[in-house]
């Protein structure tokens, strides 16, 4: 009996220690994908992404683009219209869930190298395991307008959808 409460604690300290590599892995991914994105060199992103019809993608104001060909197009029109992007991503959550795997995070962005300001944008990016890396499979991204309230009771109801 001792031996199977052993190899039980062994089984479930493996687990444990391979689920903490696999969201070190993710959380690679995910700094890669931030990375292609501040190169503005799309075979960066092409590298990121897994190129298929699932792929979704929702830029900041724009409609879901799906398969990746709507996708890489829309990185080279970002791309051919911008000079410079530099994010400091935070608040970085990263859940699992077999082969697939999301992280939440905050993308501050800044968009010209000698400003401090910068837009805040909330974003979920969702990687599918390929069998030898993460991929990105879903990318969306929105702008936080205002700050969030202190507490439930101080919504205005006329913000809530």
């Amino acid at each position: 009996m001792q031996e199977e409460v052993l190899g039980s604690s062994l089984e479930k300290e493996t687990t444990v220690a391979s689920q903490e590599e696999t969201i070190k892995q993710v959380k690679r991914a995910n700094e890669r994908f931030y990375r292609a994105f501040e190169s503005l060199d799309i075979s960066k992103m092409v590298a990121v992404w897994i190129q298929a019809e699932r792929a979704k993608c929702v830029h900041p104001g724009w409609s879901l683009l799906s398969g990746w060909e709507a996708i890489r197009q829309s990185w080279e029109a970002i791309f051919a219209n911008t000079d410079y992007m530099r994010f400091v991503i935070t608040d970085v959550v990263v859940h699992l869930y077999g082969r697939v795997a999301w992280v939440t995070c905050m993308e501050n962005l800044s968009d010209a190298p000698d400003t401090l300001q910068m837009a805040r944008i909330l974003a979920t990016n969702v990687f599918e395991h390929t069998g030898e890396e993460w991929r990105m499979v879903h990318h969306h991204a929105s702008p936080i307008m205002r700050p969030a309230p202190a507490a439930l009771g101080e919504v205005d109801p006329e913000f809530l959808n």
